[in-house]
């Protein structure tokens, strides 16, 4: 059996542990993941890169090729609901397209570099598995997958096996993620369980359901109404979704799954065919089954030396789009903590934090997304919507009211995508607020310098976005030309071995926003500490960042 020894091994190739190995890898850390499939995807899901995901990638240097992905940039990405893709429309919330949103003073370029975008996982598991691939630190074993792990004081022995031919292997390693979803196998072997709602088989996105990726581009000539993104076909006989994944005739379509009733490729040709609402050519390249109006958080997110992220420790309805979002957000945390410990300058308490930071926000999402499913799932359908009678116009207006009364916020979610915060984390030093931070919010978003949250992005004078100017490191921003000293900060950091480069962002804008004179950023983008002149006391302050003390 060979042996085989590298800093991080990662069990799972989707896209969170494709951004973890990016992570570590552009940090020059080694890793070595492990994937029991062959090839990436083959079958849609997560077909939302939130603005946060987004920006991770900016920072990894891969945005711009996965907006080259997905929809074209001029294709509408509103979310409407009707009876039939032929038929009514009950509501319409619209948004703007990517050429749109990407257009210099955009109201979303105000907010952040990156805005969202739509485009399937699939698509974007293929590129950063390319990009992982190029990266002497990285590698990538697809086709292999981890049967057993045994974890000591001083590290963790990985047992792998070939899928194709069983040949095995033992990889050591410092420490062991798994990223392998929902029946982690890294996730059983610790014994940790999920807490939360298990997604009891009721109505549409409570249950059972089909996943289906087909091809009609047929839709495009049948529709009746405006092009959209996510279209909800709603009617007395069956509900379902379709998503537009190429602009061209690619669709994702969910439909409920009857009680004892498998998953079939014919149900989802007729299903889809009804819900066009005519005749066109159609065919079904795959089908999977899932469950929807789960809402699912670990009791743990590892223990030792060995962690878990993404659907390994929390299960979504994909309702607001949030799950795969959460967890490339999990991997940003963990990544560099993960970094700064195989470095040496990571301090003993320091990757205890990715548990203590992360949960809290797996518990906050799942619950803004199982909210929103049930808002969606209980919509009353009367048996008259398709009548074009009196009685019809009632009851679609009845339920358009419903639809906008009750479903904006399933299409805003600024605050779930922006406004993750570590407040109380041991990581961050509030020593010179004298107010309580921001309050959260899933729906809305509010820039804020208050140390725990994201860094707000502003645009500099020069052009370029300031979260550019951030280094892999901890950045020190001196804000708005202020002469306050940095060196001792400088040095603190040095002593550590702690990453850091300082920038000067003599825009008044930027100090304004800030709010004080000096700013220090984590590697994830996060605000650890701010002030108007250095601390008295630099060495304890890059301490407790860093996981080695509890600071002041």
């Amino acid at each position: 059996m060979k042996e085989n020894h590298t800093p991080v091994f990662i069990c799972g190739g989707g896209p969170v542990g494709l951004v973890l190995a990016l992570e570590l890898a552009t940090r020059g850390v080694a890793c070595t993941l492990v994937n029991e499939g062959e090839t990436t995807a083959t079958h849609p899901q997560g077909n939302t890169m939130n603005a946060r995901t987004m920006e991770h990638y900016r920072r990894l240097g891969v945005s711009k090729a996965v907006r080259d992905l997905g929809l074209p940039p001029d294709h509408p990405t509103d979310s409407a609901y009707m009876t039939r893709l032929n038929g009514h429309e009950y509501a319409r919330f619209p948004m703007r397209s990517t050429e749109e949103k990407m257009r210099p003073g955009s109201p979303e370029l105000a907010v952040t570099p990156e805005p969202l975008h739509r485009v399937s996982q699939m698509l974007v598991e293929a590129l950063l598995k390319e990009r992982a691939d190029a990266l002497p630190a990285s590698t990538m074993r697809f086709g292999w997958r981890l049967t057993d792990f045994k974890q000591n004081e001083s590290g963790v022995t990985a047992e792998i096996e070939e899928a194709a031919s069983g040949r095995k292997e033992t990889i050591g390693c410092d420490y062991l993620v798994g990223c392998d979803g929902a029946r982690s196998t890294v996730r059983r072997a610790l014994g940790i369980r999920y807490e939360g709602e298990a997604g009891e088989d009721v109505t549409y996105m409570m249950g059972r359901m089909q996943s289906s990726y087909i091809e009609a581009p047929g839709v495009y000539g049948a529709l009746r109404n405006p092009v959209s993104f996510h279209c909800k076909i709603i009617n007395p006989d069956f509900r379902c979704a379709f998503i537009a994944l190429d602009g061209k005739g690619k669709f994702l379509m969910f439909t409920k799954l009857d009680p004892g009733e498998e998953v079939s490729a014919e149900r989802a040709h007729e299903t889809a065919l009804a819900a066009i609402g005519e005749e066109v050519p159609l065919k079904v390249i795959s089908t999977r089954p899932w469950t929807a109006g789960r809402a699912l958080v670990a009791e743990r997110y590892g223990k030792r030396r060995v962690f878990m992220a993404g659907d390994a420790v929390h299960v979504f309805t994909p309702t607001g789009g949030f799950g795969m979002n959460t967890g490339i957000d999990d991997a940003a945390n963990l990544g560099w903590k993960l970094a700064a410990a195989c470095q040496g300058w990571g301090g003993p308490h320091l990757l205890a934090t990715y548990e203590s930071e992360r949960r809290p926000i797996g518990h906050r999402n799942t619950a803004e997304s199982h909210r929103l499913a049930l808002l969606d799932s209980g919509m009353p359908i009367s048996p008259h919507v398709e009548e074009d009678t009196p009685e019809g116009e009632r009851a679609r207006a009845g339920l358009s009211e419903y639809m906008y009364e009750k479903l904006p916020e399933m299409f805003a979610a600024q605050g779930i995508q922006l406004g993750a915060r570590y407040d109380g984390s041991p990581l961050i030093s509030r020593e010179n607020e004298r107010e309580d931070p921001p309050p959260d919010s899933a729906a809305g978003y509010t820039p804020s310098a208050y140390p725990g949250g994201r860094a707000p992005h502003l645009w500099l004078a020069d052009g370029t976005a300031l979260f550019d100017h951030f280094g892999p490191g901890f950045t020190l921003l001196r804000l708005g030309g202020s002469a306050a000293r940095t060196e001792s900060i400088e040095r603190a950091a040095r002593g550590r071995g702690v990453p850091l480069q300082v920038v000067n962002v003599p825009d008044p804008e930027a100090r304004e926003l800030y709010e004080r004179d000096l700013a220090l950023i984590r590697p994830d983008q996060h605000i650890a500490w701010r002030g108007d002149e250095a601390p008295e006391d630099p060495d304890a302050l890059i301490a407790r960042l860093t996981g080695a003390g509890t600071g002041k």
